[in-house]
């Protein structure tokens, strides 16, 4: 899944991958948001000093390519109400964990990171670099899970190529009650991911 450019890009130095810190000067971006754009430069080492969120970028000798940043979050969502949900989780919990999906059906909260920013530098949208750097935070959190993180979550911008991106990578609504908000609640399941490693 992550055999792409960007990974050869980072063996070789080519790109790196830098965790945001008080004193990083970060270098040119601008993605075409002015949101995002104002995150990245004005308020990403505020929430880095008061632990309301890491960021990290992918950058060239010259500009920022992306950047994304990660919150802890909790899933609220009800398997007795969302029988979609309810059945989700109930074809990947094996019959010997029984009673683990019992326990997980009996609570409507569940442990999560959220992708609270995700951008592309302008310059190298529409090259696969946030799929591929989407599939990089997936595989970390199923590779090195430090604290129990079940699935993935991300207010996504509402509109057609936003939500597209996220449900081409397996992202599923929260709610539909959010229908004409600004943004969208979506969520991934990393157990179902992580299941595949024991088949």
């Amino acid at each position: 899944m992550v055999h792409s450019k960007l990974i050869r890009e980072l063996k070789s130095g080519e790109i790196v991958r830098v965790r945001l810190t008080d004193s990083y000067s970060i270098k040119p971006f601008d993605c075409g948001i002015a949101d995002l754009n104002d995150f990245l430069f004005n308020d990403a080492k505020t929430h880095l000093r008061y632990l309301s969120a890491v960021t990290y970028l992918f950058e060239n000798k010259d500009k920022t390519i992306a950047y994304y940043s990660l919150q802890n979050d909790l899933l609220n969502i009800d398997p007795h109400i969302d029988k979609d949900f309810d059945q989700e989780i109930s074809k990947i919990i094996t019959d010997k964990d029984y009673s683990f999906l019992l326990e997980m059906k009996d609570v409507s909260m569940y442990p999560a990171a959220k992708i609270g920013r995700f951008a592309v530098n302008a310059e190298f949208q529409r090259c696969e670099y946030g799929t591929q750097i989407l599939h990089l935070i997936i595989m970390s959190f199923l590779t090195d899970n430090k604290t129990g993180c079940q699935f993935l979550t991300v207010d996504a911008l509402n509109n057609e190529e936003t939500i597209h991106f996220y449900e081409k990578n397996g992202f599923s609504f929260v709610t539909l009650s959010d229908y004409n908000k600004p943004s969208r609640q979506m969520y991934k399941n990393l157990i179902t991911l992580k299941q595949l490693e024991y088949l």
